[in-house]
């Protein structure tokens, strides 16, 4: 993809009614916060002491832990919507955990958006998802919830890199769509 040519109405159409959306591209930014968490997690967290994971840094959600559990949930609980699942537990709820458990749970929920990806179809992405938002009953297409995903990712990793930063030498490597989508840094 050209970043030049880049035009968001390109991407998607709103309505099945007026269109058709893009999958291969929403495809694409899923793989894109998928490979930025494994990213931010082997070059900026993994060289990080427990106690500077756990550290408290004033901004954000306070540490990154608490920034990777709220990625974390965020994908997971995004996913059980579009599916039709209750998700009464909370990853955000159960810190602290071993990061090397955390680690493998925000595979495992990366590995759910792959199989869910590949399935993806007009009718789906364009699906009504119904549930429960904290005592109201709440319907958000799956296209939506989709970008939440993408959009909460894009903000808190982000914030990690800044609050590691904070308590650790400054990771060396930027964050960046543009440079993925074009191939920059896949090999």
């Amino acid at each position: 993809m050209d970043p030049s040519k880049f035009n968001l109405a390109h991407c998607i159409e709103l309505s099945p009614a007026t269109g058709t959306a893009n999958l291969e591209f929403a495809r694409k930014l899923i793989e894109h916060c998928c490979w930025e968490d494994e990213r931010v997690w082997q070059l900026a967290i993994v060289p990080l002491s427990a106690a500077q994971f756990a550290q408290e840094v004033g901004f954000g959600l306070g540490s990154i832990q608490r920034e990777c559990a709220h990625i974390m949930e965020t994908e997971r609980l995004c996913l059980q919507r579009i599916r039709g699942q209750s998700s009464p537990e909370s990853l955000i709820s159960e810190l602290p955990h071993p990061r090397r458990a955390m680690r493998a749970r925000w595979r495992a929920i990366h590995a759910d958006w792959t199989r869910y990806m590949g399935e993806l179809n007009a009718e789906l992405f364009f699906s009504d998802c119904s549930f429960d938002d904290g005592g109201r009953e709440a319907t958000l297409t799956a296209w939506q919830l989709i970008f939440d995903v993408i959009y909460q990712g894009t903000v808190h990793r982000a914030d990690i890199m800044r609050m590691v930063a904070e308590v650790h030498e400054p990771p060396q490597f930027d964050l960046s769509l543009m440079q993925f989508l074009s191939g920059v840094f896949r090999q």
